[in-house]
């Protein structure tokens, strides 16, 4: 944090005060200063937060008002407190403007700090990919005509916590058919019938931490246009991936992905962003996108994935949680990128050129 503009920071958001702290609650707020990290929170968490924050350093205070902000402000003779207005609502500014002291918007101050990961968080990261891929690998078997797909998101996100994580990143989806050609598909009820895509957009939490996943295979032989389409994708997140380095913004990233689609003639198709920040938020700094002006650094852990969308028809996305390592991408995922169908409830790569 830059504390040369403002020498007290207070965060309130949930995500925020876990990634300063280590420590999940509902309730509560982190002030910072130079020299110390102070966390209040209420008696439902304050001895379970004392305990573990205590080897931290971090000091834990019994309360829910802002008594300890204002001891801080006057002890330090802060002028300005440091908020994120981006998280802040009208009410809170009103609570925040009786301490007397100038507001600063430090919404980029808490981006900035939490984009760049240390190794622990790397570390959780990681493992929250693990266990999505594990989670996915073990539902394959549940791919079958019939299953709707609700069903199969829930069959993938008890395996989530079957094998160690918290929860989901956020709501799972799967969308079988005309249905992936919805970027954002709220999975629904529709069953799996044979010559149907399945795109499943998935991630887990591991001690706070996301993983971010999407994988489009095929329920029986696919058309001629599928693979042609999927080719294409695959194609464009290899040129991102690849060609990627420390240092460019996210414009220029996402722009290897979108020349490439179109290149084939699909640009136009391709309707989202290449890619986002993933850390305690599944959507965070630095943003990958045409509008993504911020460098991308070591360090930083973000997603690629470039989609088709033919409304009606299909979509296509390929997906993967990468991290910006000594100057270029090293993916976390090892689940395989080509094209794949499923057949006796196995992943198999599909080889042909289509019906």
């Amino acid at each position: 944090m830059d504390f040369s503009k403002a020498s007290v920071y207070l965060v309130t958001d949930e995500k925020q005060r876990l990634y300063f702290t280590g420590f999940h609650s509902t309730a509560g707020h982190v002030i910072l200063t130079q020299d110390k990290t102070r966390f209040v929170v209420d008696s439902r968490y304050f001895y379970a937060a004392s305990k573990k924050l205590a080897k931290k350093g971090i000091e834990v205070f019994c309360g829910s008002d802002f008594s300890v902000l204002g001891s801080v402000l006057e002890q330090t003779g802060a002028k300005a407190l440091g908020v994120d207005f981006s998280l802040t609502t009208v009410k809170q500014l009103e609570g925040y403007k009786a301490l007397g002291v100038e507001l600063i918007d430090a919404s980029s101050e808490y981006q900035k700090a939490m984009s760049v990961k240390t190794d622990e968080e790397i570390a959780y990261i990681q493992k929250a990919c693990a266990i999505a891929e594990k989670s996915f690998k073990q539902v394959i078997s549940c791919v079958k005509e019939g299953i709707s797909e609700r069903e199969l998101a829930t069959e993938l996100e008890y395996r989530f916590k079957m094998n160690g994580a918290s929860g989901c990143s956020f709501d799972t989806i799967v969308a079988f058919g005309a249905n992936s050609a919805v970027p954002h598909h709220e999975t629904g009820d529709k069953r799996l019938k044979a010559g149907m895509p399945v795109l499943m957009d998935f991630g887990c939490v591991y001690k706070g931490y996301c993983s971010d996943i999407t994988r489009t295979f095929y329920f029986g032989t696919p058309t001629k246009q599928f693979v042609s389409a999927y080719n294409s994708v695959l194609t464009a997140h290899e040129v991102a991936y690849d060609n990627a380095r420390a240092g460019m913004t996210g414009k220029e990233i996402d722009g290897l992905a979108r020349q490439s689609l179109e290149a084939d003639g699909l640009g136009k198709f391709f309707t989202h962003s290449l890619g986002h920040g993933i850390g305690v938020n599944v959507h965070e700094a630095p943003w990958v996108s045409p509008k993504g002006d911020g460098k991308v650094e070591n360090g930083m852990v973000f997603s690629i994935e470039p989609g088709v969308y033919l409304n009606g028809k299909f979509g296509i996305r390929i997906e993967d949680s990468v991290l910006m390592c000594e100057g270029k991408p090293k993916t976390f995922m090892k689940t395989p990128k080509y094209l794949q169908i499923v057949k006796n409830g196995k992943l198999k790569r599909y080889t042909g050129i289509g019906k």
